[in-house]
């Protein structure tokens, strides 16, 4: 929706505690397709995805952070169940 911020309505945040200096994976399986963004501590995006039913994404350098941030959207009236997983590995 272009006339909020963010163009969502509907989003589900979930922060994540990571270790520095790893990488970062996320799996998400949804029943209908919807929109991923992987941030970084600072707030910008590591990786994003539209329009997605299963992704896998990563690896993405947690840095010298120690939390990071998963963004799940979906279009307005649209309702998903969402299954999202979340794993470091060392570098």
């Amino acid at each position: 929706d272009p006339t909020v911020d963010g163009c969502y309505r509907n989003v589900v945040t979930i922060p994540l505690d990571v270790k520095p200096h790893r990488m970062l994976y996320v799996k998400i399986s949804s029943d209908i397709p919807v929109d991923v963004v992987v941030a970084n501590s600072d707030r910008s995006s590591a990786g994003h995805k539209e329009q997605v039913r299963e992704v896998t994404m990563g690896p993405y350098p947690t840095g010298k952070s120690d939390d990071m941030g998963i963004l799940i959207g979906v279009f307005k009236g649209d309702k998903a169940k969402v299954t999202v997983d979340a794993w470091v590995e060392k570098e």
